[in-house]
């Protein structure tokens, strides 16, 4: 059974529509990471799934449990921190973590919690003290109590420092490890891709792509770059073999997506012709560079 199936969901605003049948799902102990540019429609999708705003049709199921306006249950099994941690100012840490609490929560299990989320040290300090990426850390910590079987947090690494976001990202592994499925949106890209097991990319409202990290990864242009002695030589011999060689940051480079071929090629061609190499690199489109070519390629779609 899948954590979330979320079933051409459309949402508007008035007159205007938000989103447009948008459809993907999460299976157990998985990571999805959503993505896409600011306005997109990221938070809108996710506030949906947690109840903070209504759909205009389609369907949100949780653990199987279908989320409609009358029927909340499911939501039962969701932790969330969306846009922002908004944990009781003139309460410490630990109180609110008491007040979030349904009762399922061990005061033990609450001990680990703050451990994990690394609050421990600075819990029985008023909120109203704690900096951007405390409250993150608080707010983490509250999504984790009463057992949740589905995270959706919206920007968690938001505020947080270059070792709390490394430690986040190694808490949000291991949660996804014991069957936490997690939903995830981060400008961040860097570091989601380094968890992510899924994405799903939004654009002005719609599900532009749906990829396992892998292949979203694979489908990148890989290149080679090379140094080379004489550059002018060594262009015209590559273009003259229609190889389409441009120059990039003083380097020759040349699209390799033949598993090699071209950089045999290259290699054969330029040594016939004496020209030394100095120095070859191999490159391949990271997931930002990968977002903002599916994202250009959809705009231009959607100008025409």
């Amino acid at each position: 059974m899948k954590t979330l199936e979320v079933q051409s969901l459309n949402k508007f605003f008035g007159r205007k529509q938000a989103l447009f049948d948008v459809s993907f799902d999460i299976e157990p102990g998985t990571i999805l990471g959503l993505i896409g540019p600011n306005g997109a429609g990221k938070s809108t999708i996710m506030k949906s799934i947690v109840g903070l705003t209504d759909y205009n049709s389609g369907s949100i199921k949780i653990d199987g449990k279908e989320l409609t306006k009358n029927k909340r249950s499911s939501l039962e099994n969701v932790g969330s921190m969306i846009e922002s941690p908004a944990p009781y100012l003139n309460l410490t840490g630990r109180q609110n973590l008491k007040l979030f609490n349904d009762g399922s929560t061990t005061a033990e299990e609450m001990q680990e919690i703050m451990d994990e989320t690394q609050i421990t040290e600075f819990a029985d300090r008023k909120a109203k003290k704690y900096s951007l990426g405390m409250k993150q850390r608080l707010g983490i910590a509250i999504s984790l109590l009463n057992h949740p079987k589905l995270l959706i947090l919206d920007e968690p690494m938001n505020g947080l420092d270059p070792q709390s976001t490394h430690d986040l990202r190694d808490l949000l592994v291991k949660l996804s490890k014991r069957g936490i499925s997690i939903l995830i949106s981060s400008h961040l890209l860097d570091e989601l891709s380094r968890i992510a097991d899924y994405y799903v990319v939004i654009n002005h409202g719609k599900v532009i792509k749906k990829s396992d990290a892998k292949s979203f990864l694979s489908d990148g242009l890989k290149n080679i770059r090379i140094e080379v002695s004489d550059m002018d030589k060594a262009m015209n011999i590559l273009s003259s073999e229609g190889l389409s060689p441009v120059i990039y940051d003083k380097k020759i480079e040349i699209s390799d997506n033949d598993e090699g071929t071209a950089l045999s090629q290259v290699i054969e061609l330029l040594s016939q012709s004496e020209v030394q190499i100095l120095d070859v690199t191999r490159h391949q489109e990271d997931l930002e560079e990968s977002l903002l070519k599916i994202l250009s390629e959809d705009n231009s779609k959607e100008a025409k």
